[in-house]
Formats: C-alpha cells, sequence, structure tokens
C-alpha cells in the first residue's frame, strides 16, 4: 500500500507524537508499504508559532519514504497569541453553526503554508490517508480534505489529550466543533487508549468505528553508561516530557522537595523541554531545594534511556498525555511508574499492579507514592517488572504495526465509491 500521513511535526522534532509517527513510518516501510509524510518543517515546539521555513522541503528515505515539509507563517503575537486565538475557537465551538468558520480559524494551528504545492509532491497513487494529531488539526485537517477530495478513506488517531475531567480545558481543546465533525467523518479512528475513544464518544465523536491501537517501544541498540564524575548521586525519581504545570514536573518537584524537607535524600531528574513556568517556579526556589532538581533539557536518547534504567521510579503526573510513551520506556528496564489519574494513562497503567495513579495536582499522594516505592523495594520490583510483562506483551512496534495495517486493509477493502459528506 502507499499511505500519505499527516501530522504537524515528524522527527527529527522531539516528542512523544512525532515519535509515533516516525517509528510507524519507518515499520510500515521495513514491510513494504510506501509512507509519504505531510508535515511542517518545525524542529521545535516554538517553531509552531514563531514561524519557520521559507519553501517547501521534499526529503527522500529509501525508495520508499518520503517526506515534504511545509513552511509555517509567523503567529501574530506568539505563544500568547495562538492561545487568545485558540480560546476564542473554543469559546466559539460552544455556538452551533459554527463549524465552517472554525475550520477557516484552524488553518493557524499551526499557520501551515504552501499546502497545495505540497501536494503537487505526493507522486504515487495513494491508497489510505492517516491523520495525527487534533490538538494541531490544521496538518490533519489538509490530510482529511486531500481524502475526501481523491475519493480516499481517512483514518485519523486523534491522540486527544481529555485531561482530569469532561470540562477540563485540555479537554475543551481537543473537542471543538469542527475537530469532533472531523473525527466523526473519517473511516475509522485509531486511538491510544480505549478511555480515549469512550472519551470522545462522550463528547459527541459518533457514527465512527473505534480501534485501540496505542504507540509501541523499540528496544534502543545502544545504552550509555551512566556518568559518574559530578554525576547525579542516587536515589533519584525522573520525570521525561515538557516542563509544565499540565505534564505534572511541577508537581513532581513539589513531592520531592516535600520529601526532602521530611528527610529523604532522593533526588528529580527532569528531562525535556523546559518552560518559562517552569523557570519561574524553580527560581524562586532557595539554593538547597535548586540543588536537588537536576533540569537537564533535552538530552540525547541513549542519554535519557540510561537515566531511566537507573532510576527509582518514573514520574509522570500529567493531565495532558492520551498515553505516555516514557511509561513504556520506563518499563523496558523494568522501573516501577508513579502517574496522574488522568488522559489516557488509567488504560495503560494498572493501578498498584505495574504502576501507582495519583490524582492530577495531589502533591501529598504523588509524595506518598514515592516514599512507598523508595521504602518497599520488593512492591517497586513487582511493579516494574509487571510493567515490564504487560510491554512484551502489548506494546512492542510490531504488535502495534499489526493493528494498523490490518486498519488500513480494512478501510480499503470496506471503502466504496460513496463517501461520507464533509
Amino acid at each position: 500500500m502507499h499511505i500519505l500521513i499527516a501530522t504537524p511535526a515528524f522527527p527529527p522534532f522531539i516528542g512523544g507524537g512525532e515519535r509515533h509517527t516516525g517509528t510507524l513510518a519507518r515499520h510500515l516501510v521495513d514491510r513494504g508499504h510506501a509512507v509519504t509524510i505531510l508535515t511542517s518543517t518545525a524542529l521545535k515546539e516554538p517553531d509552531l508559532w514563531r514561524g519557520c521555513g521559507q519553501d517547501v522541503k521534499v526529503e527522500t528515505v529509501g525508495s520508499n519514504l518520503k517526506i515534504v515539509r511545509t513552511p509555517i507563517r509567523k503567529m501574530p503575537g506568539g505563544i500568547r497569541g495562538l492561545l487568545a486565538w485558540r480560546k476564542s475557537m473554543v469559546m466559539l465551538s460552544a455556538l452551533p453553526g459554527t463549524i465552517a468558520v472554525l475550520q477557516t480559524m484552524a488553518k493557524r494551528v499551526p499557520p501551515l503554508v504552501k499546502l497545495d504545492q505540497a501536494l503537487t509532491y505526493i507522486n504515487r497513487t495513494v491508497d489510505v490517508v492517516h491523520g495525527f494529531n487534533i490538538s494541531w488539526e490544521h496538518a490533519m485537517m489538509a490530510g482529511w480534505k486531500y481524502a475526501r477530495q481523491n475519493g480516499l478513506p481517512f483514518i485519523a488517531s486523534p491522540l486527544a489529550h481529555l485531561g482530569a475531567g469532561p470540562r477540563d480545558r485540555v479537554a475543551l481543546n481537543s473537542t471543538m466543533r469542527h475537530q469532533r465533525h472531523m473525527l466523526s467523518t473519517a473511516d475509522l479512528l485509531l486511538t491510544n487508549t480505549s478511555i480515549e475513544a469512550r472519551g470522545l464518544q462522550e463528547r459527541g465523536v459518533d457514527h465512527v468505528e473505534f480501534k485501540v491501537a496505542g504507540p509501541g517501544v523499540d528496544i534502543p541498540e545502544t545504552i550509555v553508561t551512566m556518568p559518574k564524575a559530578g554525576a547525579i548521586l542516587s536515589p533519584y525519581v525522573i520525570f521525561v516530557g515538557r516542563t509544565s504545570y499540565d505534564k505534572g514536573a511541577i508537581h513532581a518537584a513539589q513531592a520531592v522537595l516535600h520529601l526532602r524537607n521530611q528527610g529523604s535524600n532522593i533526588r528529580l531528574v527532569l528531562i525535556g523541554r523546559e518552560t518559562d513556568e517552569f523557570h519561574r517556579f524553580y527560581d524562586d526556589l532557595p539554593a538547597s531545594d535548586q540543588q536537588a532538581l537536576h533540569v537537564l533539557g533535552y538530552v540525547e536518547e541513549s542519554l535519557k534511556h540510561a537515566y531511566l534504567k537507573e532510576a527509582e521510579a518514573l514520574l509522570l503526573p500529567s493531565r495532558s498525555d492520551s498515553f505516555g510513551i516514557v511509561l513504556l520506556e520506563s518499563w523496558l528496564y523494568s522501573r516501577p511508574v508513579i502517574a496522574a489519574a488522568s488522559g489516557g494513562i488509567p488504560d495503560v497503567v494498572d493501578d498498584g499492579k505495574n504502576g501507582i495513579l495519583v490524582p492530577f495536582g495531589d502533591i501529598s499522594s504523588l509524595s506518598s507514592a514515592i516514599k512507598l516505592l523508595s521504602e518497599n523495594q520488593e512492591l517497586s520490583r513487582a511493579l516494574g517488572e509487571n510493567g515490564y510483562q504487560k510491554l512484551v506483551a502489548r506494546y512492542t512496534w510490531a504488535a502495534v504495526t499489526d493493528i494498523v495495517v490490518d486498519a488500513y486493509r480494512e478501510v480499503v477493502d470496506v471503502h466504496g465509491p460513496e463517501m461520507k459528506t464533509s
């Protein structure tokens, strides 16, 4: 088959969704399928609102992978302008009859340009279009429209962030009228978890079939040895992801500092894109507290895995994860996980069996869970080993790719000339 994947960003852009699409594309190509990626020129998250690139760029990797990158126009007002634009869209979505207006406004999320030119580089007959990431929906919307214009089946992987409740701000960003309409008119939705599927249905995404696929992991080829000189001293717990409030980075830091105030020597390693809100939190801390928080920013994948391998536990107290690939990466080394009971996480982590779930924002519960695992090594080992067994049984990339390819074949086989209305 020839699969067109539409996604707002693609490696070397760093992020969970980008690892998802990048690794899936590689596995599809390894199985003999042709893949064209329609994406942006963004290399890091701020590019999505600062703008980047002037011209369409085309990369060919071997004979079966083509990456078409379209430029991004600068968003007026930068990140604040984007947030204000998004807030206005959420408010407008509360009104009936606004789908067409919202679709026009979505062309700034992110502001991709020269899409028509980019689409001319698709020089093979496409069998199926697969759109990713409903939170930055312009790319998915472009793939959806291309499928409708050319009579092709369309599959969506929303990667929807549904937060910690039905009216959670994070959820509202992923379930506006135009987003629900696009997902409802897809031929199939591939969700990361059954929680994501149910959450979308409860919020009005209907008349569409769901299948759960999720991401997977590959065993890394190289794991570096933990550095010794000047290294972070054990014991430590680790947070991996954008160091934002919604991701739970500040809560993770507060929980660790709470334990240290009670006499614990636990430290926290934070890996991932640094944010202004975390820097404001960090800068207000006394020097003694700052020394317990090792903010590393982006690091090489091999070094990230080395830190995961030696950590006491992974902390992912997030309300903005549709899945949390780092959970699998932690289980790869039989390390236990402590995560928020939000988003898609409870469908991945079985509380008390392969990890511990806590309410989002509950510092007391988070610190108690860290203390429990620090003091009960038998429980810690059991949770980590159970996580590894779940990973091997369900979340290898071979298993995930089987599900995705079966989904492609299903929609291609049943797809007829009569299209759903767009």
